[in-house]
This record gives C-alpha cells, structure tokens and sequence, in this order.
C-alpha cells in the first residue's frame, strides 16, 4: 500500500496550499526519511513561487512542489542499500522520487521524502543523538562551502560579501572561518545587525549612497575576495568596484589575484563591459556550482564542532500550516524574516 503523505504545494504566483499524495514506493537502493525539518531556501523557493525558476519543457509550471533542504529520520531501508539504518538522522537534499502526480522542483517540502542510498544526492548521515534543528541549514551552507573553497582565502585576507540572505551569510561565516577579515553589505537593518553572529568585521548598509567608497576605506582600497550574493546588477557592478587594484606585474613575481565569486542565481540577463567593470587588471571569475556530498560533510562537520552556531541561522521555525505568511513575511519583510524553517512534526 502507497504511503500517504502532505506536500506544500505553489498553486500560482504567491498562492500555495498542502495537498496529499501517495509517496513512491521504496526500491532496493533506496531509504525512506520522515521530515522533521525541511528549510526554505529563500531565493529559490521566491524564484519558484513568482514563477521565474527555469523549467524543462512544455507542462504547465503550476501547480509545483518546491524545496531542496531537509532534515529528517530514516523509516525504511531498501533491501541493497547497505550501511543505513532505521532510526538515523540525515540531511537530504533533492529527493530521488519526488511526489507521484505534480511537477516538483525539488520537492523537499514534503512529509516524507525518498532518497538514493549512494550518489550525488544521497542523505549525509548526522552525528548520533544530534538534535535536527541545529542542522537545518546544512544544505544552504553546502552551496555556499563550494564558493568559499574556490576562493581559498588565506589568512590575514580581506573579503566582501554582498547580500546577507542565507548563501551570503554562510558565504561570510565560510570566509571568516578560514581567517579572512570579511565585510559585508546588505540593503536590511537586521541582516547586518545578524552577520555579527558570523565573525564579520564590519557590516555596511547598501542603501548609502557612498557605500563603495565607505567599504574601499574599511578595506584600504578593495578586497581580496569579493562574493556576489545579491543576485542584482548593483551588486555586480558594486562587486567588481571593490576588487583590489592588483596590477600585472612586468618583472616576474608571483601575482596572486581578486576572486570574484558569483554566489547567486541571477533570473535575468545582465551586460557587463569587463574593462570597466574591475578596477585595476581585473580578477580571477569564479561560478561555483551545485553543492557535493563533500560540501555537505563539510556543512555537518562545521555545525558540529560549533564553527558555525545553528542559531545563528535559523530564526523562524513555524508550522507548515503557515507557509502563506512565512513567504510573505520573506519577501515583504526582510528586516522581520531573515530564514523560516518548517517543522513536519506538529
């Protein structure tokens, strides 16, 4: 017999609601996790419900399950899936079988989820008696590990990260952990008043007019690093400003240049003029992609051993019943809604 489950549901722009449906059945390489968690991912989960996320395909882009970041319990362990066990705690990613019966990207809000016992997409198995909120967050901090680790700051190096929504967030909190002095901006009050909790060094309002120059100060004339995570043609252009004046050098010494670090989903096109967009020679260009089981670990190990607070990160934990206002507090009220993660238990 079908296992039922509830999955959120985006129905049309900004209109959404919980339907039930029949979970796929468990294959011999599969596990089957309850959700206790699953984490909005802001501007994904914001692209999907204004309908701007790219699809493959002609159907029809509503109705659609969203989500990619859950936490959650083993239930049932495929007959080849071996190493697992009922009872662990995971953080899961896409599912392997989504809900039967609607378009889903991802379809991580969900119930129940299942996934490939290996892989790509396999659950990255948490600590034993770990508590499932504090992992959370792990997904998003995946994503953005991959930037940092392509970066690769050095210590006593100076960062900048644009935007402090989650990926930007983690993006700082990866970068300071590994000894970079890190500044950040953002067009919220209480973003910036948050990224203290990350090891920042300094924190500016983007919504001042002098904002380049006031960073080009803090910085003495640019940075090292600079992450895009604003996903806007400002923060582009305000990115390349900030990139050190790193001019070739004519006699043979090493050179070690700015990274610029896209670390966001851009849903429109945007013409840059390279030459102007960089001071100085220009910088390294870096686009990182999708988040592997390493990143994964890597986001585990991090909340783990207490680099990364959990609290930190997570300041809504509401019931699925209100993911109406959840997204509506995200998008309309960033300075009040800075992440939401729903709990499937009540």
């Amino acid at each position: 017999m079908a296992r039922k489950i509830k999955a959120l549901v985006f129905t049309a722009p900004y209109e959404m609601e919980t339907r039930e449906f029949d979970l796929p059945e468990c294959g011999p390489d599969d596990v089957v996790v309850k959700t206790h968690y699953s984490m909005v991912s802001t501007g994904t989960d914001s692209r999907v419900l204004a309908g701007k996320q790219d699809i493959r395909g002609d159907e029809p882009y509503y109705p659609v399950v969203p989500g990619y970041s859950i936490v959650g319990e083993i239930v049932e362990v495929g007959s080849a899936a071996k190493g697992w066990r009922v009872g662990d705690l995971v953080s899961g990613r896409n599912p392997a079988k989504p809900v039967e019966g609607i378009r889903t990207t991802w379809g991580g809000h969900a119930s129940y989820q299942v996934y490939p016992s290996t892989g790509y997409c396999q659950p990255i198995l948490l600590p034993s008696g770990a508590e499932p909120l504090d992992y959370i967050a792990v997904e998003l901090a995946a994503i953005s590990h991959r930037g940092a680790v392509a970066a690769a700051a050095l210590p006593g190096e100076t960062a900048v990260v644009i935007g402090q929504g989650i990926i930007g967030a983690t993006s700082a909190a990866w970068l300071a952990a590994a000894g970079a002095r890190v500044v950040v901006a953002d067009m919220a009050s209480n973003r910036l008043k948050r990224a203290a909790q990350w090891g920042v060094s300094a924190a500016f309002s983007a919504r001042e007019p002098d904002i380049v120059e006031r960073i080009q100060a803090f910085t003495a004339g640019g940075a090292d690093i600079v992450v895009e995570s604003s996903g806007s043609m400002a923060g582009i252009r305000m990115a390349g400003q900030l990139t050190k004046d790193r001019r070739i050098s004519i006699d043979g010494g090493a050179i070690r240049w700015p990274r610029f670090v896209f670390q966001a989903t851009y849903t429109e096109e945007y013409s840059v003029n390279p030459p102007k967009l960089f001071v100085g020679d220009g910088a390294i260009v870096l686009c990182p992609g999708d988040r592997t089981p390493e990143d994964r670990s890597a986001a585990v190990e991090a909340f783990r051993t207490g680099v990364f607070n959990p609290k930190a990160f997570v300041d809504h934990v509401l019931p699925i019943s209100e993911a109406q206002s959840a997204y509506e507090g995200l998008r309309l009220r960033p300075d009040d809604y800075f992440t939401v993660a729903f709990d499937w238990r009540t």
